[in-house]
């Protein structure tokens, strides 16, 4: 597969632990991946080839609420790792889907099947 035409899977948080965990399970779904610890700039949405945007907790999308509602389509696929507690607030935020504590690859991959599918209708 060229790289180039390869979606991409934009991760927004500082935990490296979770960052690392998240970047060896979009390896493995064949996206590539881009590490940001705060989104800051439309450029990095804009560039790239966007599956999904994966917030590593609900701060960091409360954070982005601005930016994501000026340069994100209905088509952006919008993630964030919580715990159940958070999934009311985020799914306020605009979230598509959560990832639950722990994070199996069999969940992440579930969810970035969605991406696949089309959105509304």
């Amino acid at each position: 597969m060229n790289l180039k035409n390869r979606q991409t899977v934009l991760l927004v948080g500082n935990d490296a632990t979770l960052s690392y965990l998240l970047g060896r399970f979009v390896e493995q779904s064949q996206c590539s991946l881009v590490v940001v610890p705060v989104l800051t700039s439309a450029q990095e949405i804009v560039e790239v080839n966007l599956k999904a945007i994966v917030f590593l907790s609900r701060q960091q999308l409360e954070e982005a609420q601005n930016l994501l509602s000026e340069l994100t389509s209905p088509e952006t696929l919008i993630i964030v790792c919580s715990a159940v507690g958070d999934e009311t607030r985020a799914r306020e935020l605009g979230a598509d889907h959560c990832l639950f504590h722990p994070i199996t690859y069999d969940s992440f991959q579930n969810v970035l099947e969605v991406a696949s599918a089309p959105k509304g209708d």
